[in-house]
């Protein structure tokens, strides 16, 4: 028999379990808290700096960039005053923005055709134009059967002192009595930039190498004085640069990749067969001028 100090001694130690089963309860459920084991989550994480490389579908364009911690508009501090260059450098970022978001959204809805609307009195009312253009825009739906279209649009100043003028950019001709009729207020004229050989002033343009690039090119005569008339004298509070019909913007393809040259071959499975002669490559390291992180973009 067992003495007494045995019989203590084996009431103290645990009981030792012959599988896991025995640590489960009727019903199946464990008897331990599962919250409590050191174990590794059964999933990802979610990388959040690093190069990545972005590509626009239907836009014939991609692009590489660092992507860090610390955002650059953060860096320059939300809530205290800025210097001048700190102000110039904001500027031309949201300029920079602006231009390659337009670009993206004219390649994508092929925007070809720039139709400049005039007033025959002076208007000097920003908000009142864009309006007025809005007004447009929904007479010209009504023209096209009632169904949505993709247009841009953004006013300009007139050099002579004659308030605002607007160039409006579609992808579908319109006869010319029709717009002078829908619009109503003044003279209009039409460029195609694809084809044409010169711009609305006269300015030369030459020939496109292909459609696409007349799209570009549209898109930078658009952004070119949607930046330059855009100031606090010109512009006045919470208004934007340009306009466009909501639902046709760009959506962009995104993976993570551990070094920029990885973009060149991912680049390569996107160009189709018999365009690489239109490539064209920027990188931010050829330009001495350039203080933000490094960029690489391809167009085709």
């Amino acid at each position: 028999m067992a003495s007494d100090q045995e019989n203590l001694r084996s009431s103290r130690q645990p009981k030792v379990l012959d599988s896991r089963a025995q640590a489960t309860a009727e019903g199946g459920r464990s008897l331990l808290d599962l919250r409590t084991q050191l174990v590794k989550p059964d999933r990802r994480l979610v990388q959040t700096v690093g190069w990545k490389f972005n590509s626009w579908p239907g836009c014939a364009e991609a692009s590489v960039s660092i992507v860090t911690s610390g955002s650059s508009r953060a860096s320059f501090g939300r809530n205290r005053v800025k210097n001048d260059d700190e102000v110039a450098e904001l500027w031309q970022m949201a300029n920079g923005r602006a231009g390659s978001r337009s670009r993206r959204f004219f390649v994508l809805n092929r925007l070809r055709y720039m139709w400049v609307l005039t007033f025959a009195d002076a208007r000097r009312d920003r908000r009142l134009v864009m309006s007025e253009v809005a007004d447009f825009a929904r007479r010209l739906r009504a023209l096209n059967g009632g169904e949505n279209f993709p247009y841009w649009y953004s006013p300009e100043l007139h050099p002579g002192g004659h308030g605002w003028h607007v160039n409006f950019f579609i992808s579908f001709r319109v006869e010319h009595a029709q717009v002078e009729l829908l619009w109503g207020q003044g003279f209009v004229w039409v460029t195609d930039f694809t084809t044409a050989l010169k711009g609305p002033k006269g300015e030369p343009l030459g020939m496109c190498r292909t459609p696409r690039e007349g799209l570009r090119r549209a898109a930078h005569y658009g952004c070119k004085y949607a930046q330059k008339d855009w100031s606090p004298e010109h512009v006045g509070a919470a208004n934007h640069r340009y306009e466009v019909a909501q639902g046709f913007a760009p959506k962009s393809e995104s993976q993570w990749i551990v070094a920029p040259i990885e973009g060149e071959q991912l680049v390569g499975e996107l160009v189709p067969d018999g365009e690489w002669s239109n490539v064209r490559r920027w990188d931010s390291n050829d330009d001495p001028e350039w203080t933000r992180p490094p960029i690489r973009t391809w167009r085709w």
